[in-house]
């Protein structure tokens, strides 16, 4: 459902804001290295995200990524969308160029509830919720 960047940048977000603060920023090594993501292409994605800010960088000795109170306050479909776009949501399951409730694909409905649910889960859940849930043992990131 979401590509391998938007599964490592959501991932890479989430390790960023449980292990880095502001005065604490997290090297793209140190992030490639706990959550076993090549190096090279996290560096694209972490790109890309502070591109569309929802992480912050700072070059030098003492560089590395970090989040704001403002960031962490942000969903985990802000990361969907900044990556992988959210036409996910609205193409047709079989990839049919036409497919809707008056003309359905033999999967429409379903592929359409999986996408409700997955909706709902993304925008209900913030990064600083979900930091909280994988700092009290509930969620893992690393394989």
């Amino acid at each position: 459902m979401l590509s391998k960047s938007c599964q490592y940048a959501i991932r890479a977000v989430l390790y960023v804001g449980k292990n880095g603060t502001e005065t604490h920023k997290i090297e793209l090594k140190d992030i490639a290295d706990g959550l076993g993501i090549p190096k090279p292409f996290l560096a694209k994605v972490m790109q890309q995200l502070v591109r569309r800010q929802l992480v912050n960088s700072v070059k030098g000795p003492h560089g590395g990524f970090y989040l704001t109170p403002k960031e962490r306050k942000k969903s985990l479909l802000d990361i969907v969308q900044a990556i992988d776009g959210l036409e996910y949501f609205s193409k047709c399951g079989l990839g049919m160029e036409e497919c809707s409730p008056s003309n359905p694909c033999p999967v429409h409905d379903q592929v359409l509830k999986g996408r409700e649910v997955l909706m709902k889960s993304l925008c209900s859940n913030t990064i600083e919720k979900v930091e909280k849930r994988l700092r009290d043992g509930e969620y893992g990131i690393v394989r």
